[in-house]
């Protein structure tokens, strides 16, 4: 309900049982939060029909605020129009999840890449690991690597380590400590250097044609590797 709309933030959660544990969570003066129910439409792959007969496709369109032309079916970029300043995609630490917030980055660009190119998307990066300490408080880990780094620092302590289940498993106070609280939280922003590049970067790997797609995975298999 703040009226500084750029300070507002929009939550897209995946599933129910998460967007409830953010809504309990969260500030309602800055904080928005809305459900998708598995995984979102793929705009590369439908026609703007099928699109525009998606109801979750509808409803964030409204929840953004920003008008549709009806000739090109985009967005009309406008930030005085735009509700929130940041957008947030908020899905589990698993493939699924990853699956999800790749369906919601695809369907935002094609709906308007602007909100992409002027910083407005964030996608959010749950915790793996949660360690209670001796004096029972609570550390969020993102990672193997951020476990493996905090356990050499702290050798010969007692630890409780706990891997992190779904978000809609994890209580209120967790989801505020690790996707909420500005302070605490791990996410980041999508930046766009070359927008005709990730246009057919999007349309490799989002669209319909499969021969392109599986020779740029081939291509870049060993990078994939890598990163795991």
């Amino acid at each position: 309900w703040s009226k500084d709309r750029s300070q507002c933030e929009l939550y897209i959660a995946e599933g129910d049982s998460a967007a409830s544990g953010l809504v309990e969570a969260r500030d309602a003066e800055f904080h928005a939060v809305f459900p998708i129910r598995g995984k979102i439409i793929a705009a590369y792959r439908n026609s703007s029909e099928k699109i525009f007969a998606n109801a979750e496709v509808i409803n964030i369109i409204k929840a953004i605020g920003l008008d549709l032309d009806k000739k090109t079916h985009k967005l009309i970029y406008d930030e005085k129009k735009l509700r929130y300043g940041r957008i947030f995609l908020a899905a589990d630490a698993d493939p699924d999840g990853a699956s999800i917030r790749n369906l919601l980055i695809e369907m935002l660009w094609w709906l308007c890449p602007e909100l992409i190119l002027t910083g407005h998307l964030y996608t959010t990066i749950p915790p793996l690991f949660r360690i209670t300490t001796k004096k029972n408080e609570c550390i969020y880990l993102k990672d193997q690597a951020a476990l493996d780094e905090y356990k050499n620092k702290h050798i010969g302590e007692k630890l409780q380590i706990n891997r992190n289940k779904g978000l809609g498993e994890q209580d209120a106070e967790e989801l505020h400590e690790a996707l909420l609280n500005p302070n605490t939280r791990n996410v980041e922003q999508l930046i766009i250097e070359d927008r005709g590049s990730t246009e057919e970067l999007i349309e490799c790997l989002m669209g319909p044609s499969v021969p392109p797609r599986r020779a740029y995975l081939l291509k870049h298999s060993e990078e994939a590797n890598e990163s795991d």
